[in-house]
């Protein structure tokens, strides 16, 4: 039996011109809801036909109330559930305003529209991916991957200053 696909991209969304903090969103309470109450990376589902880079700049438009400039692909990951297999795909984005403008939440069964936001960063996904939110994985995985390369070359330049 072949297990159904569902595609989805999410945002580590930087404001402008800083990327030491990035917009984690907060999902809504309720029932039916996947992570209730949790904080973590403003996501979409792609559309039928729909491009990543497509989806993922519609995130900003339709989730956070503003456009974004795509960066780059921080990550990949794919989960089983339920029913089907999830693939994700985890963008870097620059807000194209200072602060998000969340939309109003509405009762469409197929757009999970957030509750709060605020700038944040990975220590605001480690609870939603221990929960097993995917998009908070992944970005966690990369995040975390870029400190040590950034961590262990800072310290391989101070060790060639001092010798």
């Amino acid at each position: 039996m072949e297990r159904r696909i569902k595609r989805s991209v999410a945002l580590v969304a930087y404001p402008p011109g800083d990327r030491g903090r990035f917009v984690v969103v907060r999902r809504p309470e309720g029932p039916g809801e996947e992570l209730p109450g949790m904080w973590g990376l403003p996501a979409v589902s792609l559309a039928p036909g729909e491009t990543e880079e497509a989806a993922a700049l519609r995130v900003g438009r339709q989730k956070l109330g503003c456009g974004v400039r795509l960066l780059r692909v921080l990550g990949r990951g794919s989960q089983r559930r339920p029913g089907y297999r999830l693939e994700m795909a985890v963008y870097e984005a620059e807000l194209a305003r200072a602060a998000p403008q969340l939309p109003p939440p509405r009762q469409d069964a197929d757009v999970t529209y957030y509750v709060a936001w605020r700038f944040g960063g990975a220590e605001d996904l480690g609870e939603a991916a221990e929960r097993g939110s995917l998009c908070a994985r992944v970005a966690l995985q990369a995040l975390r991957a870029r400190s040590r390369r950034a961590y262990g070359s800072r310290s391989s330049t101070r060790k060639a200053r001092t010798k």
